[in-house]
């Protein structure tokens, strides 16, 4: 079975101009550099990276030489498949630094650990699918999966294939004969995972909802989340019900729950929402079963969905549909609900409920039509496992 990434399933917004500009440039100096009967040209030799006696200069030029077809033709695939998305990430110039940076810092990498003149862009690449890893984590890869006459096209997490590759990268060279700059790849892996890392804690790129960072923190939430299930409270029951099916004993008010629900009232009237949350989850840590007027709960979980709380925003959610259900609001809600659950929550058996009641009850019909997408991509993904 050979596996070959051939795209991903990010959309994209502009096009990758300099990611674009730098495989044309490895294409050029490829045709420029090569003799018809195959090899290096005489005189190109000298810009290949040698690590027992390297040049400044060769740091840069050995990431444009190729050793043949095939290496610049996965190279440059690799480059195209990772490259473009995060061309778009981080501009034309800063992605042209960062791509020079890395295969410096692979360079080094592998001056410190080989005697083997180099050259190739994959340690480049590795910085990018490094980065990558770190900004676009959730983003899936296109495999074009060929087997004998069997060919499909799979589409897995990026992440999975990114560490996949880092393993192959730490296991070949201990089975030895290899003729690959490992040592480079590694280098300019962990360039990239440093790098992303910096970005994202110093805010010179800008945050979403699918960077590595928010990953873990969804994973924390939603483990504090079901701390909270654990403990007997059920988003999806009516009446203030307990997972063991019977009531929740009554119990006398906490005297902090009347100030917190007036201070609430008095931020959203203000539209000082970002405090209006805060409170709200103070106010839950209380009183888990608390659940405010109408249009303050409506927009204090499309607050959170905005932030990125993906597990309060479902909470939060939730109560909305049980204690308003039958308001207006309720059908884009359940939408609403049903994505978070199918994207970000990977509650499945939940979104499918939610997301066909959408796709049957939405009156609107481009928001019906959405609904009717999103289940067809969530029960596709099912048949596909």
């Amino acid at each position: 079975m050979i596996p070959i990434p051939i795209g991903t399933d990010r959309p994209r917004r502009q096009f990758p101009w300099m990611n674009a500009l730098l495989i044309t440039a490895n294409v050029v100096i490829y045709l420029g550099s090569h003799q018809t009967s195959g090899g290096l040209a005489p005189g190109w030799e000298k810009f290949m990276l040698y690590p027992l006696h390297p040049q400044l200069q060769q740091f840069i030029t050995y990431q444009f030489l190729h050793a043949s077809l095939a290496h610049i033709g996965f190279n440059m695939l690799f480059l195209y498949v990772f490259g473009n998305n995060l061309n778009e990430k981080l501009g034309h110039a800063g992605y042209l630094v960062f791509y020079l940076t890395g295969g410096i810092l692979a360079g080094c990498g592998q001056v410190l650990t080989s005697n083997v003149p180099t050259l190739g862009a994959s340690g480049s690449i590795s910085a990018v699918t490094g980065m990558f890893f770190i900004l676009l984590p959730r983003t899936h890869v296109r495999m074009l999966i060929w087997f004998i006459v069997y060919v499909d096209v799979w589409e897995i997490p990026s992440m999975y294939f990114i560490l996949f590759k880092v393993g192959q990268d730490i296991v070949e060279p201990l089975l030895g004969g290899s003729n690959v700059a490992h040592a480079a790849h590694l280098s300019g892996t962990a360039t990239g995972f440093v790098l992303g890392l910096l970005l994202l804690l110093t805010g010179l790129v800008q945050r979403d909802q699918y960077d590595l960072l928010a990953m873990i923190n969804r994973w924390r939430r939603r483990r504090e989340y079901e701390s909270i299930v654990a403990g007997g409270y059920n988003p999806f029951g009516a009446g203030g019900r307990v997972l063991g099916g019977t009531n929740a004993p009554a119990k006398p008010e906490d005297p902090r729950v009347g100030a917190l629900r007036a201070e609430i009232e008095t931020l959203l009237q203000g539209h000082e929402l970002g405090k209006a949350v805060a409170k709200y989850l103070e106010l839950r840590n209380i009183d888990p079963y608390q659940v405010l007027p109408m249009q303050g709960q409506l927009d204090v979980a499309n607050q959170l969905m905005s932030d990125g709380q993906y597990v309060e925003a479902a909470g939060a959610y939730e109560d909305f549909l049980r204690v308003h259900g039958s308001s207006p609001q309720a059908e884009q809600v359940t939408l609403v609900l049903g994505i978070i659950y199918a994207k970000y929550w990977e509650n499945r058996p939940r979104a499918l409920e939610l997301l066909k009641t959408a796709a049957e009850k939405m009156h609107d019909a481009g928001l019906r039509q959405l609904a009717q997408d999103e289940l067809k991509c969530l029960e596709a993904e099912a048949g596909g496992r």
